[in-house]
């Protein structure tokens, strides 16, 4: 028997009322998208559970979405990974879902301060918009907020801005780099350029995460580290167990092993989950996974694969967090060519050739999103440093 899924990404819509630079999803508005009742598929083996889109508070159903989800995965961390752009429809659905499971978090997408947010999301006063919602959901009460950053060469340098903007918050921090993606974000055209800027900017924030006393940091630094490694084409550091414990689920209830690779296992309106996972056509998916050269490095396939290989992490960790505080702390070039990866179309590259990665970065990223547990009801959040 396959191993049981604990993580999804539910691309709940692919309509969309931004405009991002790196995103093509808002071209290709999805149409008859599942119903709340056809979400009962899902394992109750899930552990993390990611509602984006398109733009997820566009359904006026989410709170229904979110109550199958907590009856079907009642172990599930639930996150909502939206744009942000309308506060007070945001702040009223969530009022909804927040009675159904008040541990719902939410991230928001910022990808700068002030109009560099609005040129890569394409809506003007988007980032007062962004944080208009944020400033309403912690009047609901709400403390599992997030702001999610996907780095593109226009705003590399207000990578800094935006992590100091979430330690004043008291929110958390995720981020990735923008990746290609046939069947989700419907572009082949990102291709990050400033791995020397990355570098520049990514490195202190990563120091500042290893100095705190917090392990969930330290992990974050890890992942930070690699998002560095698989920006200038070196890859993920271990193989991806994409199909095994995460899956990602399209708007028309196609499953797939990731948000990256174009296979997909089956559908859930034409077969029942537990067919599709088990069949052949998954076990054959599974192998391609593991050959798979896209190396991608994105937050909801790399936080199992982190408990998988524990030690390395662990040892990566003591190393750089020792060099941290002792004020020499860097961030290593990869050894490979430093080239940019060009691959993420579901299809295996050359290495050094891969594509670059977010998780969606809806708020995580797109989830994407950060390697964390939910905080307690009517409990601060641990801010990212």
């Amino acid at each position: 028997m396959p191993t049981q899924p604990i993580d999804v990404v539910l691309a709940t819509t692919y309509r969309c009322n931004a405009r991002c630079i790196m995103c093509n999803i808002w071209q290709n508005p999805s149409e008859n998208d599942l119903t709340p009742e056809e979400y009962r598929f899902l394992p109750s083996s899930l552990r993390y559970v990611n509602i984006s889109g398109g733009e997820p508070f566009l359904r006026d159903d989410i709170p229904e979405i979110v109550a199958v989800v907590k009856e079907r995965a009642p172990n599930a961390q639930i996150i909502i990974s939206s744009n942000g752009f309308m506060p007070g429809k945001i702040e009223k659905l969530m009022k909804e879902v927040l009675k159904v499971d008040p541990t719902v978090g939410v991230g928001i997408s910022i990808d700068g301060k002030g109009e560099t947010h609005n040129h890569v999301r394409g809506i003007p006063k988007g980032f007062d918009k962004c944080m208009d919602t944020l400033t309403r959901l912690k009047g609901l009460g709400m403390t599992n907020l997030r702001l999610a950053f996907t780095v593109v060469d226009d705003n590399v340098e207000e990578l800094p801005l935006v992590y100091k903007l979430t330690k004043e918050l008291g929110v958390e921090f995720s981020m990735a780099v923008a990746q290609n993606s046939s069947h989700y974000f419907k572009t082949d055209q990102n291709n990050f350029s400033g791995i020397d800027l990355l570098k520049k900017n990514l490195g202190p924030m990563v120091e500042d995460l290893l100095k705190t006393s917090t392990p969930k940091n330290w992990l974050r630094a890890f992942f930070a580290h690699g998002v560095f490694r698989y920006a200038a084409g070196e890859g993920r550091p271990f193989v991806c167990n994409a199909a095994s414990d995460f899956f990602f689920v399209d708007p028309g209830g196609d499953i797939y092993p990731c948000n990256i690779m174009e296979r997909v296992l089956g559908n859930v309106r034409k077969d029942s989950f537990e067919n599709i996972w088990a069949s052949h056509q998954a076990e054959k998916i599974r192998g391609e996974v593991r050959a798979c050269e896209l190396r991608c490095w994105m937050v909801c396939t790399a936080r199992t694969d982190m408990k998988r290989h524990a030690g390395q992490v662990g040892s990566w960790i003591m190393k750089n967090k020792t060099a941290a505080h002792l004020g020499n702390f860097e961030l290593e070039l990869p050894s490979g060519t430093g080239e940019q990866p060009k691959g993420g179309n579901g299809k295996p590259q050359p290495k050094g050739d891969n594509g670059a990665d977010a998780d969606k970065t809806k708020g995580s990223d797109d989830g994407l999103h950060v390697l964390n547990d939910a905080p307690p009801p009517n409990k601060p959040s641990q801010p990212s440093a």
